[in-house]
Parts: structure tokens; sequence; C-alpha cells
């Protein structure tokens, strides 16, 4: 971290970043640049998933030779495939490859200086890529949906470079948590703005049905907002890095980062088993949560006939119920542990799933209805896990163990939509495949029981440090030791 922004960090924690005429966080640049790639991440990343995402749906579906309107097309595509599974087949390739590029993007940040080249040529690269994808039409449809996969997979070494940056943002701690939290609200402003903008324009321009017109718009909007932010954030803002530690000898920088996950994976097993549990809980709960809003938007799509607008109104709705999940987290703690609270959000979660799949067949005011439930438990989740997360680490190994807790939660991310994808190419009806997602849920669960009471947990924790501080002093003891013996044989 440079001098100038050690010197700002009570003026940035102080600064809000939604006040266009000031310059945002007074003079600390990275943190300026950090919010700028944040609004431009949250845009590309709903136009892709969201707006194209559904329009490459509703074009498969033609190309296998269905209407629109047709409520489960059972054609294939001339590429082999349902149109329902384009979505979840999306998720799988993306899940592989960022599970797998996990440990070498860490090994980058450690043991290199190239975290900001690496950054900028992501950032670059992705622009580039966002631009041929506003011509989505039936004749291109299929290109786009091969860019949204490269897309996504690039977006994801760009935020593993970009989320690197984080905690060096400021030394003192209630700094990074005011400048984190005004990240949070600059995310979650971006998207509600952009969302209510694209479909406030598209009503206006009666394309509310045309799902090819509105992702046309929202990728223009995306394309050009996103180039322009993250070319101020990372050719302006944003500062190289030395690296964090050298490489070992007969080391390789490729296999570092997976040798690294085994050892602490290990250490995990045999000294923490309390955490153990819980990451494998993160791991099974957090790859059915994200494939949830994959799978509930080929739904919508397949048995509703939503439009991209109709979908960006499902994902506005998520979006604003993740915010009253947040509190009911916080008012679960007055009457739950943090793990049983995490297990009845779980368990609320499956439950709304089930109902869906079992009563929502036409009514799309129904399937909005659902879709602020899932939000409410998504906010709940989220809110939970980070915090059981922080207090189960032990203090002496949090950097080390929430990188730990990153990777648990995203290496499984590809299973759910596998699942989903091989039930619906066998033909079962994507009501019932849905119903897959409370396997890993409740898996989830068990998990969480397993972990025994939230006191164990914290009592393990404490532990933790104890023993490693009782072995620095008799390091300290063994080192000072020879020194007094040499001293008290020295000749007077």
């Amino acid at each position: 971290m440079t001098a100038s922004n050690q010197t700002t960090d009570e003026a940035a924690a102080q600064q809000q970043p939604l006040f266009l005429h000031k310059p945002p966080y007074g003079d600390h640049l990275e943190a300026r640049g950090w919010a700028f790639d944040a609004i431009g991440r949250s845009l590309s990343f709903i136009g892709n998933a969201v707006f194209v995402g559904t329009a490459v749906v509703h074009q498969a579906k033609i190309n296998a030779g269905c209407l629109p309107e047709d409520v489960e097309c059972t054609g294939v595509t001339q590429y082999g495939i349902r149109p329902s599974s384009f979505l979840a087949l999306y998720n799988v390739i993306v899940g592989l490859a960022s599970s797998a590029l996990l440990p070498l993007l860490g090994a980058i940040v450690d043991h290199t200086s190239s975290r900001l080249f690496v950054a900028r040529i992501s950032a670059i690269s992705y622009c580039i890529l966002l631009f041929p994808m506003i011509f989505i039409s039936q004749a291109t449809w299929f290109a786009v949906a091969v860019l949204l996969i490269i897309t996504a997979l690039i977006g994801w070494i760009h935020t593993g470079m970009t989320f690197a940056y984080l905690p060096e943002m400021s030394d003192d701690k209630k700094t990074l948590e005011r400048l984190n939290t005004s990240f949070t609200v600059i995310q979650f402003t971006t998207n509600v703005v952009y969302i209510v903008v694209v479909v406030g324009i598209a009503a206006g321009a009666g394309w509310m049905d045309d799902s090819l017109a509105t992702a046309q718009l929202a990728q223009s909007i995306s394309f050009v907002i996103t180039t322009a932010f993250w070319g101020i954030a990372w050719l302006k803002l944003m500062g190289p890095r030395p690296a964090m530690s050298q490489l070992p000898p007969e080391k390789h920088l490729l296999t570092i980062g997976f040798r690294t996950i085994y050892r602490t994976s290990i250490d995990i097993a045999k000294h923490h088993r309390a955490l153990g549990w819980f990451y494998g809980a993160l791991a099974f709960s957090e790859s059915a949560t994200q494939a949830l809003l994959i799978i509930i938007t080929t739904y919508s799509i397949e048995l509703l006939n939503f439009s991209s607008s109709e979908a960006g109104v499902m994902y506005l709705i998520v979006l604003i119920s993740s915010v009253i999940g947040c509190y009911i987290s916080e008012l679960s703690l007055r009457l739950l542990s943090p793990i049983r609270s995490n297990q009845l959000c779980i368990m609320s979660m499956a439950l709304f799933t089930a109902l869906a799949a079992a009563f929502v067949k036409e009514s799309r005011a129904l399937f909005y209805m659902f879709a602020s439930f899932w939000g409410v438990c998504g906010g709940w989740k989220y809110t939970i896990e980070r915090y059981l997360a922080i207090t189960i680490i032990p203090k002496n190994k949090d950097a080390e163990l929430m990188g730990a807790y990153l990777f648990f939660g995203q290496i499984l991310s590809w299973l759910p939509p596998l699942v989903f994808t091989a039930l619906n190419e066998a033909g079962i009806s994507i009501r019932i495949s849905m119903l897959s997602l409370l396997i890993f849920w409740f898996i989830a669960v068990i998990c969480l029981q397993v972990m025994g009471p939230y006191e164990n947990a914290l009592r393990q924790a404490n532990e933790a440090v104890e023993d490693s501080s009782l072995v620095d002093n008799n390091t300290a003891e063994a080192v000072e030791e020879p020194k007094s013996k040499q001293s008290s044989e020295a000749p007077s």
C-alpha cells in the first residue's frame, strides 16, 4: 500500500462514493479504482447472465423447432442439446474452470509481481469480447453463447486479481470494514439502477416481450460503462504490487497453489474439526445456491415464457429481498446459535424450492413471490455464513483459512448444474430436475449438524490460537537459553 493511501484512510472511510460531484474516497486512488471496477463488474455480470442468457435460451428454442411460448421445449438444437440445458451447461463449464483456476490465481498473487498486469489484460480482453455480444440475433446466438462462457472465465480471473487488492486498502480494521461496506452499497445500487433503467427503457419502447432487443440494449449499456470505468480503474488508479513471498526452490507456479490447498485441507482435518465440517456444508450449500439462479431463470423461460425484461424483474426482486434476509440473519442470532440459524436458512430455501416446483405452473405473480423468498434466504445465508467463518477461524490463521473459505465455496459449483443438465437431457421435467438441489442442501444441513455446538467450534478456534502462542513462546525460550548460557560462561 502506498504512503498516500495510508494517510488518507480516514478520509476514505468517511467519504461516501455515491455523490459524483465530489472526488470519491478523497485521494485514496485505489479505493476509487476498486469502486469503479465494482460498477463495471456488476453491470456486465448481470447483463451477461440475465439479459443475454435469457435471449440465448429463447433463440435456442427457435433453433430446436419450438415456438418461444411453448412450455418445456422437447426439441433438440442443431448442436445436440435441449434449449433448457444451455444456461446450466454454461454454469458447469464455468464452475469447473473457476475451481481449477482459483489455486493458480492465489499463486500469482502470492509469488509474482504480475497482479496488475493480469488484471489489466483480463479487463481489456473482457471488454473487447463484450462488444460483439451486442449483436445477438437468430444468426449469431450460438456464437454469443460461446462468448458468454469465455467472458465468464476471463471475468473470474479478473475478479480474483481485483479481490486481492481489497485487504490491502487499509491497515486499520474499522476503516477496511467501512470501505468494504461502501463497495457493497455501490454494487447493490449499480445492480438496481441498471435493471430499472434497462427494463424501463424496454417497457417504454414496447420491447417487454422482445428478448433480443432488450438483450442488445442491456449489452450496449454494459459495454460502454464497463469499458469506461474499468479503463479508468486499471490504467490510472490501481497500482502494482510486489510478490508477497518468493516461490520456493524446486516449486512450480502452476502447482504450488494446489499444494497449498492440500496442506491447508490436511491441517483443517487434523486440528480444526468443526471448521472442516463447516467448509463441507459451505461447499454443498453454496454450489446449490449458485445453481438456483440459473435453474429458476431456465424454469421461468421454459414454463412461464419469461422475456429478458421479465427475467430482469425477477432478479431485481431477488436482489432487493436479499437486503431483508441480511436483517433476518441478525435477528436470528438473538434466538439461535449461528449454526442453527444457518441450518434453518438452508432448510427454508429447500422448502421454498420444493413448493415452487409443486405449485408454480402458470402464475407469474406466484413465481415472483417465490423469487422474493429465495432472495430473503440468499441474503440470510451469505450473512450468517460470513459471520460463522469470521468467528470460528483461528485468528492466527485468518488469511490462510479465509482463502480456504473462498475455495470451498467454489469447489462444487459445477456439480448441481451438471446433475440438472443430465436429468434434463434425459427428458425429465424441469420441475422434477430442479428438486435435485434439495440433495445438496440436505447434505449441507447434515454437515452443520455434525459440527456440534457453536461453543465447541469457538473453543477449538481459541485453543488453536493458544497452542500457537505456546509454541512461539517455547521457540523463543529455546533461542534465548543458549544465549544466556554463553553469557554465564564468558570470562569476566
